[in-house]
């Protein structure tokens, strides 16, 4: 693990890098009791300027979130601010992060704890596999706990709510955004063949497992060094690479966008083979900026489901997310 504390911060671009270059860091709720789910999302660039976003869905009901502002600090920071909507802090690097939020619909003010050590994806088994698309400085993900107060100021069920639950983080530092896109892009008709990678953070009592791959891979006809695979499983034992995982079985609806469910096989680091698959469904919201320095277009759409869990050999119960997405965009442009 090469990871080091001064890897929370901001990253400066490389030499020579021309295009947009961004930190970003993802954290996720999934409780169950608050019945508060969705991602907190930070897109800070060399560009001069910085996105903070909430995509939640409360009560069942979507209510996103989001600001850009102007920044140009990067490196080691006290807090990361839009000015006071959103704020984000290192307390202590690796162990304890905090994270707030201020709008008319909701506020918040939570803590993370590391629940596990934090897992660099260059340990991944092949490397980092999200290399294949640019130029990646680093990223690393985490088991975290996340407990704080959460309050609703609008809608029919407002007032405060303790967040107490199994939560995720990743941080990446590269240039992933920064690609051009085709002048059309063409709808296929058979949506269904459009997947593009899965994502699932699963979390149980004793341990949290993650991996990342692409669906609709012929595995016959690839080198398995060159399949992209990632993912790590974190116990009592530390956080370390798994060997392998794929993507049985994903259900959508009729849409051909939502998820419905679905089934991973997964290949822990000491050979044992688990399956896993979803249960109830919580809620689903998309990650509606995934954009370049232009706002009006859509590059990715990143969808994430909140799920229950369940290990199909000795039934372990946990719950998570399954983020998965679809090509290409739709729609593309959303302004």
């Amino acid at each position: 693990m090469t990871i080091k504390d001064e890897d929370e911060y901001l990253h400066p671009a490389p030499e020579g890098t021309e295009g947009l270059w961004s930190d970003n860091l993802w954290f996720s709720f999934v409780d169950r009791e608050a019945d508060i789910h969705g991602i907190n999302h930070m897109h800070v660039t060399n560009k001069g300027y910085a996105r903070f976003s909430t995509c939640l869905v409360i009560d069942g009901i979507p209510m996103p979130w989001a600001n850009k502002v102007p920044y140009h600090d990067i490196g080691k920071f006290d807090k990361l601010s839009d000015g006071g909507h959103m704020t984000y802090e290192v307390v202590k690097p690796q162990e304890e992060l905090r994270l707030q939020a201020d709008n008319d619909k909701y506020g918040y003010d939570v803590t993370f704890t590391g629940r596990f050590p934090v897992f660099d994806y260059e340990d991944c088994i092949n490397g980092n596999p999200l290399k294949s698309a640019g130029v990646y400085g680093g990223h690393y993900e985490q088991g975290l706990l996340c407990q704080g107060e959460f309050e609703v100021r609008a809608g029919p069920n407002q007032g405060r709510r303790q967040i107490n639950c199994y939560s995720h983080r990743d941080h990446s530092w590269c240039d992933r955004f920064t690609h051009g896109s085709p002048w059309e892009v063409e709808q296929p008709n058979n949506l269904q063949n459009t997947l593009g990678h899965y994502w699932p953070s699963i979390q149980t009592d004793n341990f949290h497992l993650n991996a990342f791959g692409l669906m609709n891979t012929d595995r016959a006809t690839i080198n398995p060094e060159q399949v992209p695979l990632g993912g790590f499983l974190s116990d009592k034992n530390g956080s370390r690479p798994i060997k392998d995982a794929e993507c049985l079985d994903c259900r959508l609806e009729l849409d051909g966008r939502s998820a419905m469910s679905f089934r991973y096989r997964f290949t822990l680091p000491d050979g044992e083979i688990i399956h896993v698959k979803t249960g109830r469904k919580y809620a689903q919201s998309v990650n509606g900026l995934m954009r370049g320095e232009n706002d009006a277009e859509c590059l990715l759409d990143c969808y994430e489901g909140f799920f229950d869990f369940e290990v199909e050999e000795t039934g372990e119960r946990g719950y998570g997310v399954a983020e998965y997405s679809i090509h290409p965009p739709f729609p593309r442009w959303r302004y």
